[in-house]
């Protein structure tokens, strides 16, 4: 084991010490899978508004789950937009000094590239990392959630498509990875998905990578019932468009390498020689690959 994957192992494990009474999915594991519910949520979004964060309510076959965005730069509408969804725990619009989410690392506060560009916020990410995992401990929160970041997604390039913009991009972190996948694999209208830390095996995640150490005993006892719920690999693999630009970290113990990248047949995978850790802090990588993708649509 390197010392890539010695931190992905300690800091879970730490984590899994400090949250022993709040894990994944204690209270239940009972939910339809997650492709159900994408497809029975919708989000009801008149246009896209500027200025300040605007929350919005999304209606799913499993209950109400308020989400956000915030427009934190519009070039214009002859520009691509790309729609940034952070990763899990994060609070996206935190942009004090001392934060450290991914949006505020990937493209700061001064601006970013020539592109309008949209940051996303998952619902539960409004408060503190220890009650967003306490929100977890239902497995319908989690679907929920992620299906709401998914439709979010959608809502947003169509209302921008609506402007004239040529191109949508969706890019995502870890958690804001499996949102960006799950639009992919559900509704597809995206013209490039820069998917990092994500594969279309997410109910494997919680079973058998080091993450399982934050799962409750009794959802792991079950695993072929996460699996069944969380799992899309085969809705993934059924798009059949050259549109997805993914990127992973070879020795990453939460997103495994061998295993998410299955999902990626046919697929030019970028591969980080770190794990999800320090994969995670190579922001100059991670902005190059999202920089990479972005099309050349204005003179």
């Amino acid at each position: 084991m390197n010392r890539h994957e010695l931190i992905d192992v300690a800091t879970i494990s730490m984590g899994g010490l400090l949250l022993r009474n709040s894990r994944f999915f204690s209270q239940s594991v009972s939910s339809a899978p997650i492709g159900d519910i994408v497809s029975g949520t919708v989000i009801d979004l008149e246009d896209i508004r500027t200025g300040s964060v605007q929350e919005v309510s999304a209606s799913t076959p499993i209950g109400e789950f308020r989400a956000a965005y915030l427009v934190t730069q519009w070039r214009g509408s002859d520009a691509p937009t790309l729609l940034y969804h952070h990763g899990s725990g994060e609070q996206p619009f935190d942009f004090g000094r001392f934060s450290s989410n991914s949006f505020r690392r990937l493209f700061g506060t001064d601006g970013g590239p020539d592109v309008n560009l949209i940051a996303l916020r998952a619902p539960f990410h409004d408060r503190s990392n220890r009650e967003y995992i306490q929100a977890m401990d239902s497995l319908e929160n989690f679907v929920g959630m992620l299906a709401t970041s998914a439709t979010l997604i959608e809502a947003l390039t169509e209302q921008v498509r609506d402007t004239g913009c040529p191109a949508t991009l969706a890019a995502g972190t870890s958690l804001g990875g499996w949102a960006v996948n799950l639009h992919r694999a559900y509704y597809g209208s995206v013209d490039r998905y820069i998917p990092i830390f994500a594969g279309a095996q997410l109910g494997e995640m919680f079973v058998s990578s080091i993450y399982r150490k934050l799962v409750a005993e009794a959802a792991l006892t079950n695993p072929e019932r996460l699996r069944t719920v969380l799992d899309f690999e085969d809705d993934f693999a059924a798009v059949d468009s050259d549109d997805c630009s993914p990127l992973l970290a070879r020795y990453d113990r939460i997103i495994e390498f061998e295993r998410q990248r299955t999902a990626y047949e046919g697929f030019d995978v970028a591969i980080l020689e770190k794990g999800h850790i320090t994969g995670s802090l190579a922001t100059d990588a991670l902005r190059g690959h999202i920089q990479q993708s972005i099309p050349e649509t204005r003179e």
